[in-house]
């Protein structure tokens, strides 16, 4: 799955929002995610890997954060808004599955890359978002 690795650039959105509210952000954190978070905000996804390692580091105008897991153990951590989670991923049939399990909310989030293109599809709570990247490097 070493083709996920690499600095991906936001570049589409669609029913982001509508996921964010599925999956309980606050109206305050969905107002901040549209700017920091938006097809338009050079949001940048930056993963790499080690075998069954990989780190993924998540680069927005209000600033980053970085996780590194392996491959199909759990662990905990914390959505971009502060709400903590717990993780698994997975390889699945050359894509990259991420379940995400919090307080009231379960999401699914699916990274496929095609050329230079990822696309990463999140369902949760019956809403999904289609969110894809162009490879920057």
């Amino acid at each position: 799955m070493a083709n996920c690795a690499g600095k991906w650039e936001i570049f589409y959105s669609d029913k982001f929002e509508e996921y964010m509210v599925a999956v309980g952000v606050t109206p305050e954190n969905i107002e901040k995610a549209k700017s920091a978070l938006s097809a338009g905000s050079k949001l940048v996804q930056d993963l790499s890997n080690s075998g069954t390692s990989w780190t993924l580091k998540t680069i927005t105008s209000a600033g980053e954060k970085e996780i590194t897991f392996n491959l199909g153990e759990e662990f905990s951590t914390a959505t971009l808004d502060g709400r903590p989670v717990k993780v698994v991923v997975t390889e699945e049939g050359g894509t990259l599955v991420e379940v995400q399990k919090g307080d009231g909310f379960e999401t699914k989030n699916v990274r496929t890359v095609a050329g230079d293109e990822l696309v990463m599809t999140m369902t949760g709570n019956g809403v999904t978002c289609t969110r894809k990247y162009k490879k920057i490097g």
